[in-house]
């Protein structure tokens, strides 16, 4: 008995040990979610809607729930119930409840806009229209500034032209109390895809999928998230992000802990052949000289085991620096010059218009000048 009970004590400080390496650095018992998320609009001529089935919001908040968040301190804005009034009534209220040292995270999908100085940009609500055109993410700030008592605030935003939320959260800085993770699907100049690439990545980060350790460490960090969901936006749709981190934010804390998997090549970017074209998707699982690839777009039921002969690498298609060019806007072609090119997306300033007006697209809006 004297000697097993020093090794009883020596694996339970193993187990203690590394469930602390795996634990989230934020906890789910203390974390306030308030989520909107709005696939259709009072004024659909001019905010069309997106499909309902499959909506991958509710699914990313289902992920936080069963990370360990009490529904009581859940709040979801779906479509119709996410009116300007109702946001800008609840928000405060619900971010008061929280305590010191409390986490709160909010999550908008659906469209934005932005002023037409380009000055200032929201989040369109149910109802939104040109004299009030919804939440104004300065606005959205400046209640957490206000309302929250706790310690972090992590912004997650699916829509165009987000990066304003991180453009503001960057001037708050260091006079602020909280420290922030924003986390957008573009930048504040740039429109955004119609897909669901950047919330499907978003989830497969808060549930600990394997594909997203980076270094198989068997934890999903706050960096490996940022690494991976921007290299989806920019493979899948050729399109940046934006991150932004103030204070002392832990760019390596845990969002969750992973599952380890030893399967080669998992995580790897490709495109694969189906049905008679290739599809650029990611290596989700690799078993007996066969990948599990999950297509960009296509829902999780369309995921399909090919062999290594129907992968093959995608190279972006590129402009060179400098090239005059035509860009797409809103069914337009207008003059244009490439600034900057990363993968297959290209900063362009158009001909006569000011640098507020530059913004990242896709190689698909780009074409040699006529």
């Amino acid at each position: 008995m004297k000697k097993i009970f020093p090794l009883i004590l020596a694996i339970l400080l193993f187990i203690s040990g590394a469930a602390a390496q795996t634990a989230r650095s934020w906890d789910p018992a203390r974390t306030w979610v308030y989520f909107v998320g709005l696939l259709e609009w009072k004024d659909s001529e001019s905010y069309p809607s997106f499909p309902q089935e499959n909506r991958r919001d509710a699914v990313l908040l289902d992920v936080l729930r069963q990370s360990g968040v009490p529904e009581k301190q859940i709040m979801y804005l779906k479509d119709r119930q996410a009116t300007t009034a109702r946001v800008r009534e609840t928000f405060p209220k619900f971010l008061a409840q929280a305590a010191p040292g409390d986490t709160v995270i909010v999550y908008f999908c659906g469209h934005g806009d932005r002023s037409e100085d380009n000055k200032k940009t929201y989040f369109v609500t149910w109802d939104a229209n040109d004299k009030a055109p919804g939440w104004d993410v300065a606005a959205l700030v400046g209640d957490i500034e206000h309302d929250f008592k706790g310690a972090e605030a992590i912004l997650m935003a699916d829509n165009c032209y987000s990066g304003g939320l991180a453009d503001v959260v960057k001037k708050t800085g260091a006079a602020s109390h909280i420290s922030y993770a924003v986390m957008t699907s573009t930048p504040a100049n740039s429109s955004s895809t119609g897909n669901w690439t950047f919330t499907e990545s978003l989830i497969y980060a808060f549930r600990g999928d394997a594909y997203i350790d980076d270094d198989a460490d068997g934890r999903v960090t706050f960096a490996e998230l940022e690494a991976n969901t921007s290299a989806d936006m920019l493979f899948a749709e050729e399109q940046l992000t934006e991150f932004v981190y103030t204070n002392d934010f832990d760019r390596q804390g845990v969002v969750a802990p992973a599952a380890k998997s030893a399967a080669p090549r998992v995580g790897e970017r490709v495109e694969a052949y189906s049905g008679g074209d290739y599809y650029r998707g990611f290596i989700r699982d690799a078993q007996n000289g066969k990948f599990l690839i999950r297509y960009y777009g296509f829902e999780e039921a369309d995921d399909e085991w090919v062999t290594a002969a129907k992968i093959r690498h995608a190279a972006p298609k590129q402009y060179k620096v400098g090239a005059k060019v035509q860009v797409e806007s809103e069914g337009k072609w207008y003059a244009a010059r490439v600034l900057d090119v990363r993968g297959g997306a290209h900063y362009v300033a158009y001909d006569g218009y000011g640098s507020e007006w530059n913004e990242w697209v896709s190689s698909e809006r780009v074409r040699v000048k006529r």
